[in-house]
Parts: structure tokens; sequence; C-alpha cells
């Protein structure tokens, strides 16, 4: 059972063609990605599109990915709300022998902190497999209060969280006040969260110029600052841009442009704007050569 969530995650897209899986598409990915250095593939969640897939095609995803890389460990995005649908989902899923579930708050309804407290603790029961949280209060209007998530790792299967939109003191309650494996889920933050302690990250943007990620996290691990801090600076603005309209349309773009998807996407998503996919394609040029320039860190002395 899979009990280390660390490093670079990838969160994978879901390739469409004609509105159907793109499966070798979907495969070619997962295998390039996870041959430039990614710990672990998350499927089925906010960028593949999760919530707009339909019945079976989660599973889909599971084999190809399974197949296309049979070491890679894989986490699969629980995307029901309601508490016995969330169950039922959880329940199925694990009969997929994945490494993991990554388990988003109810969105909309706002429970209290018992009731998400409850909720989680339902489908570890039920699924029997690592959880990860997903804290993205921004798209839930749910918080998990720290005393709650104190009270949730107290179960060994609860493993981690996926954390987004954190302040400096709330990422220092989540490294240094609970038990839970730390991933950043808000790309903007890698550096900072990283820096902070946290164990890794779970990264759209990661699709793009992932070796760079893969190295900004062992630079960082490796207390190789100033070098990591080059790296940032040379991926923010396209991180920025990745984001600058609703995730995943401007990560589709930019792989379409580079032949690698199509620019598909479920409604009610849409392409992005001309503009943003001009400047995506123009940020990714200059990031490529900003880091060109990126030396190699000097190997410390014995």
């Amino acid at each position: 059972m899979q009990s280390c969530f660390s490093g670079v995650w990838l969160p994978i897209l879901t390739p469409f063609h004609h509105d159907r899986i793109d499966h070798p598409a979907l495969a070619q990915l997962a295998q390039d990605r996870v041959a430039q250095g990614v710990a672990g593939l998350v499927a089925g969640a906010t960028t593949g599109e999760g919530v707009l897939l339909h019945p079976g095609e989660q599973e889909a995803i599971f084999a190809t990915l399974r197949t296309a890389v049979p070491n890679t460990p894989i986490v699969l995005g629980v995307t029901q709300f309601a508490s016995h649908a969330a169950v039922a989902q959880a329940r199925s899923l694990a009969a997929l022998a994945p490494d993991g579930l990554l388990v988003t708050p109810p969105s909309y309804v706002r429970p209290s902190q018992d009731g998400m407290r409850r909720h989680f603790e339902a489908v570890a029961e039920a699924s029997d497999l690592p959880l990860l949280i997903y804290d993205i209060p921004y798209r839930t209007g749910a918080t998990l209060c720290l005393d709650t998530l104190q009270a949730l790792s107290q179960d060994p299967r609860i493993a981690g969280i996926k954390a987004c939109g954190c302040t400096v003191e709330r990422w220092m309650q989540l490294i240094h006040a609970t038990r839970l494996q730390v991933l950043c889920g808000d790309d903007a933050q890698n550096f900072t969260a990283l820096c902070l302690g946290a164990h890794g990250t779970i990264a759209a943007s990661a699709h793009v110029l992932t070796r760079w990620h893969v190295r900004l996290q062992a630079q960082i691990a490796a207390e190789q600052l100033n070098h990591a801090r080059q790296i940032a600076v040379a991926l923010d603005p396209l991180i920025q841009l990745l984001f600058a309209e609703p995730n995943p349309a401007p990560l589709k773009a930019l792989l379409a442009r580079s032949g690698e998807c199509q620019n598909a996407l479920r409604a009610p998503f849409a392409p992005v704007s001309a503009g943003l996919g001009e400047a995506l394609w123009a940020g990714y040029q200059r990031a490529q050569a900003q880091l060109a320039d990126v030396a190699e860190p000097a190997c410390p002395s014995r």
C-alpha cells in the first residue's frame, strides 16, 4: 500500500478526441512525464475534468495508466460530494486497487467541521486505501480547521493533504502541527510551500517543462535554494498564464500547440481566448530560454 506521498505528482489531464477519451495520447503523456521524473499520477480529479467524466471513464483511464506506467503510483479522485455517493464511488474505485484516493470536502453545501470529519472517515472506512484530503476552499466553500485535520490524521489511512490557498501561517500549521504528508496544490506557491517543508506538490503546471519542476523540488530538498529560486522565477510567469483562465483549458491549449493532445474540453469548459493562446506559447518559449541559462548547482564541499 502506498505510504509515501512526496516529490512532484502530476494531476494528469484527460485528452479527448470527438468527446471520447484519447487513450493513446493519455498513455504517451503519462510515459513521457514519468520518464522526466514525476513521482506519481492523480487521475480523474480537477485537472482531469473528473466531475465531467461519464460512468466507466475513470475506470478506463486508470486501466490505461496502469498499463502505460505499471510501476508508478496512481491516485484516483473521488468526485461525488454527497457522503453516500462518495462512499459508493470510493468502494468502486478501491476495487481497481489504486495507490490512494484524493477526496474533496463536499462542495456547495458547506458542512460543519463535524460533518466533514464524518465524510472523510466514511470514505476511508469504505475504501481502506490511503486518502489524500483535497483542501481547496475557493472551490468548495468549506475550510477544514486545524483541529479537524489533527483529528482525521489519527486514522493511519488518512495519509496526507493537497492544500490550496494557504497563507504562510497555514502552511506552517499543516506541515509542523499535523502528521499529514503535505502536498502543495497551488502551483504559484510551490516554491514557498517546499521551502517551508512541504513534502511535495500536485502541480498541473508540471505537465509543461516537467523536468524543471522535478529539479526545483529536488534542489530545495538538497538545500540548493539559490538554484531552486532561479528555476522558480523562470517558471512563475508561465504558471500564471496557465491559470489565467479556468484549468485545464490553458494547459490543453498549450499541449495542443505542441501536438501532445487535442484542444478539446468537456462543457461547461470552453477553449481559451485567442490572446491567451498566443501568450501561452510565447510564455513557454521565454521560460525555455530562461531555464537554458540556469546553471547546474555547485557540488557542496566535503
